[in-house]
């Protein structure tokens, strides 16, 4: 399964964005190269469901957001059996 996932930082200093970032990569995420600075893609074992792929993600990104200092951020994720496609 693969996750896609873009989101939003209001507010975040650029210190509290490298540590969201050093967060999300200790996690496995990998950041999408290019203009999409906030998207991420991230590859789950086959046998997991939607649904868990959705609880891992969220708990990544909280994780990482609190790690960050960060208390809020929006987040839009899409779960699937095909890694994204980028160009």
């Amino acid at each position: 399964m693969h996750v896609l996932l873009t989101l939003d930082l209001p507010g975040a200093s650029p210190e509290a964005r490298k540590i969201f970032d050093e967060a999300m990569t200790k996690e496995k995420w990998k950041k999408l190269r290019g203009d999409a600075t906030t998207t991420w893609t991230a590859s789950f074992k086959s046998d997991l469901t939607d649904q868990d792929c959705v609880r891992i993600t969220k708990a990544d990104v909280a994780n990482s957001a609190s790690a960050a200092g960060l208390s809020s951020f929006s987040a839009a994720i899409q779960v699937g059996p095909s890694a994204p496609t980028t160009f």
